[in-house]
């Protein structure tokens, strides 16, 4: 097996770093899927249990490098799987934060498996300063990359587009500090809320007037009222937390963020940036 990619685009670092920076908080450990045409970040709940997937973020190789290369375990499955430190990969792609001239990934072999990045740094001297980090890995064998593939979760009641992010996240932190579990609702007259309740508060927050890309009938009984109530919406009601890192962690720019809730089951929450990222996160519902 060989991989070897090339960044030269700033843009295309900082991307990168924001994406490890996100992951890190996620899970400590995540699974890198090499293939020929994108790579992909995976994140499993870390329940114990059956592999369920929490993040799912795929990047294609064409916007992010400049080379790229890979030979996979065989001609048939030219990919590979790695797992991996979040916090290592963080921590060594923090050094994108400074003026960086190249950055490359390998896969190299130093006694063990690693996932080597070098950096070479601009310098007002004749020579350049180089960067580089080995991160340990884990291969991955051809018959648990079933474990790994991408959800198939087409059922959604409801898929409604997102407001602002940064301004859900300023009201959904003041939430977490009296609950660690968020309602999500939305219905189909384009009202996204987001709702917390103890048993001394109950609060809310309304964002109308949003495009709603589907609504599934029947799956909710309907008000007799025009204003939407607890009726007339689909809902589930997830970790408040991780709600928090998907709103903090991916602050790019020109995203389009969806909700896609099943009634009583999960909330995904999907974050595309056309031709450069797609994010997937799997809610599922809490049981409270």
């Amino acid at each position: 097996m060989k991989f070897r990619a090339l960044i030269i685009e700033a843009a295309s670092m900082r991307d990168f770093l924001n994406i490890s920076l996100s992951l890190s908080k996620f899970s400590k450990t995540c699974v890198l899927r090499l293939t020929t045409k994108k790579i992909y970040f995976i994140v499993s709940e870390d329940d114990g249990g059956p592999r369920r997937p929490l993040v799912w973020c795929e990047l294609p190789v064409s916007f992010y490098f400049k080379e790229y290369n890979i030979v996979g375990v065989s001609e048939l499955y030219n990919e590979i799987f790695l797992e991996l430190s979040t916090a290592l990969l963080a921590r060594s792609c923090s050094v994108l934060k400074q003026d960086v001239k190249t950055f490359k990934i390998k896969l190299t072999n130093k006694d063990s498996p690693c996932l080597t990045l070098e950096m070479e740094l601009v310098s007002g001297e004749q020579q350049g300063r180089q960067c580089v980090h080995d991160i340990p890995v884990e291969v991955i064998s051809r018959k648990h990359w079933s474990d790994y593939q991408e959800p198939g979760y087409d059922d959604f009641h409801v898929s409604i587009q997102m407001p602002n992010l940064r301004s859900l996240k300023n009201i959904v932190e003041k939430m977490k500090n009296m609950s660690h579990s968020l309602i999500v609702k939305a219905n189909k007259a384009g009202k996204l809320t987001l709702q917390i309740k103890t048993s001394t508060v109950k609060l809310s927050a309304h964002f109308p007037g949003l495009n709603v890309n589907s609504f599934a009938e029947g799956h909710v009984r309907e008000s007799v009222y025009e204003d939407e109530d607890d009726n007339s919406a689909v809902s589930s009601t997830i970790d408040i937390k991780k709600f928090i890192t998907f709103l903090t962690g991916m602050q790019l720019n020109h995203c389009q963020a969806v909700c896609n809730i099943v009634q009583g089951k999960m909330v995904k929450l999907y974050m595309e940036q056309p031709g450069a990222l797609a994010l997937q996160i799997f809610l599922t519902e809490l049981n409270v």
